[in-house]
């Protein structure tokens, strides 16, 4: 479904407490710091964003969206970086850029940790971005007495960031101070030699897919002025007047079967099978999923393309995203 970014944050705040599975079929490998300089032409459509942030211009080169979307999350909060404020557990992970550990804190108590690496902010968010950790701005949001999140700007246009979330429970100590504790450890861990992700053939994970998409691909049903939006490192929508188009790239499960719906229905995007789901209500959608990568426990990637628009909006949600499947296919990595 598409993610509206006006409900970021209570999303963050509900997947703070959630399980997730172990993220698949990427191995692992250590590699030599790269210098990356961040090339996407999309930039943040959100006209509070302060005029004097370079676009695509990252803190420090270790921050650029080239290198995040190949560090391993799991590896960022590693057993030395967690032991600063408790006893860590085992690690799982949802998505390419974040990983959670449900530990314990130094007195015993719950401490959940989850990281995610690229995490969109709010311009509002930078602009309340006052503290510093590791030489970097840094904001604290306190929902409540048990749950903290601490971002650390890396990058201001669009706004990117480290963002550590830390759950304590009922009976838990105060929450923001482990979380700067962490990400000061996450900060100093990516300016070094993370641990990457080596990618299978045909992996997605390395795609900037605002940069993936042209503009001939989104005129009908944008119009002519579509605005782009990178959501994380994995995604981007492009908006137009009463309706959106999204790309995103992700992890999930591929069931034997390749039905990810019951309501499915299999399209044939030129040689590549889809499969397309159509949700009805205020804001009807059609999600498209094409898998690239499968392994042998069923674990893989897919690419998602998504088209919706308002009620009033009459055109054939899942042929758009059929058409922009097509358009982007043919110029993602080869199995």
């Amino acid at each position: 479904m598409l993610r509206f970014r006006a409900t970021a944050l209570v999303a963050a705040a509900a997947l703070l407490l959630a399980g997730c599975a172990t993220g698949p079929g990427l191995a692992k490998t250590h590699s030599a710091r790269r210098t990356v300089a961040a090339g996407s032409e999309a930039t943040s459509t959100d006209p509070t964003v302060g005029s004097t942030a370079q676009p695509n211009k990252p803190a420090d080169p270790a921050f650029a969206a080239e290198r995040l979307r190949l560090v391993d999350p799991c590896a960022v909060i590693s057993k030395d970086v967690l032991e600063t404020v408790g006893t860590p557990s085992r690690y799982t992970s949802s998505s390419y850029t974040r990983c959670s550990n449900y530990m314990k804190d130094k007195a015993g108590k719950t401490l959940n940790v989850t990281l995610d690496l690229g995490y969109s902010l709010l311009s509002t968010e930078v602009r309340k971005a006052t503290k510093q950790i590791a030489g970097l701005k840094s904001v604290e949001q306190k929902l409540n007495s048990s749950a903290c999140f601490v971002s650390v700007v890396t990058q201001e246009d669009p706004p990117q960031a480290v963002r550590v979330q830390i759950g304590t429970g009922t009976d838990g100590a105060e929450p923001c101070d482990p979380g700067r504790k962490i990400a000061e450890g996450v900060v100093r861990k990516l300016k070094g030699n993370p641990q990457r992700y080596n990618p299978p053939k045909g992996s997605p994970v390395e795609v900037d897919p605002c940069a993936v998409v042209e503009k001939a691909d989104l005129v009908n049903p944008l119009g002519t002025t579509p605005r782009a939006q990178s959501f994380g490192l994995h995604a981007c929508s492009w908006s137009g007047q009463s309706a959106q188009l999204q790309l995103d790239f992700k992890t999930m499960r591929i069931p034997n079967d390749l039905r990810f719906n019951d309501k499915q229905t299999e399209l044939d995007l030129g040689g590549v099978k889809g499969y397309a789901v159509f949700k009805d209500g205020p804001f009807p959608t059609c999600d498209l999923v094409v898998v690239r990568t499968r392994d042998s426990s069923g674990s893989g990637e897919v690419a998602q393309f998504s088209a919706a628009g308002s009620k009033e909006k009459e055109f054939d949600r899942c042929q758009v995203a059929a058409g922009l499947a097509k358009a982007v296919l043919p110029k993602l990595p080869k199995a």
